[in-house]
């Protein structure tokens, strides 16, 4: 049996191990502070993401409800379908959508393009002859700023809509 003495241990930590102990303690909070900042920012660019893809397939269902002569007229779209944010819409920053009618399968040119940002829809361009086309690609588009950092992001839904239905 060795009596305590001179040179025995205690049982208590030294100020050395005490300080390591603290250094790897605060290394593994700061580690963990970061992997929830970068989850956070993930799952807010995953939301926004899902936001617009929503925002684009309200649109198109939009269109595809409408009748051949409306989905062919610009002021129509314009004062119908983009008159007013889409559902979802106000989760974006600063977003603006583009909606595209070019003639599909024939030998036309010119396309109707229509844009809505800021909250005010306008006719870029303007196709009169869509009417007597039998097809036309839709693209639709929205950008908005997005995370992480405030980069601008856009999505795209692409959609050929016949006239008198897909069946014809």
């Amino acid at each position: 049996m060795r009596a305590n003495g001179a040179g025995a241990r205690n049982g208590g930590f030294t100020l050395l191990e005490t300080m390591v102990a603290g250094t790897i303690m605060a290394l593994f909070l700061g580690t963990l502070f970061a992997l929830n900042s970068t989850s956070m920012q993930t799952l807010r660019a995953a939301r926004e993401f899902t936001c617009a893809s929503q925002v684009l397939q309200q649109r198109i269902e939009a269109m595809r409800i409408a009748n051949w002569h409306q989905v062919t007229d610009a002021d129509w779209l314009q004062n119908n379908l983009l008159n007013s944010d889409a559902p979802g819409a106000s989760l974006l920053t600063s977003a603006s959508e583009t909606l595209t009618l070019v003639p599909y399968g024939s030998d036309s040119t010119g396309n109707t393009q229509i844009t809505r940002s800021n909250g005010n829809a306008s006719i870029v361009n303007r196709n009169s002859q869509l009417l007597a086309e039998s097809a036309v690609k839709v693209i639709w588009s929205v950008s908005y700023i997005g995370a992480p950092n405030g980069q601008p992001y856009s999505r795209q839904i692409v959609a050929i809509l016949a006239k008198g239905g897909v069946a014809r």
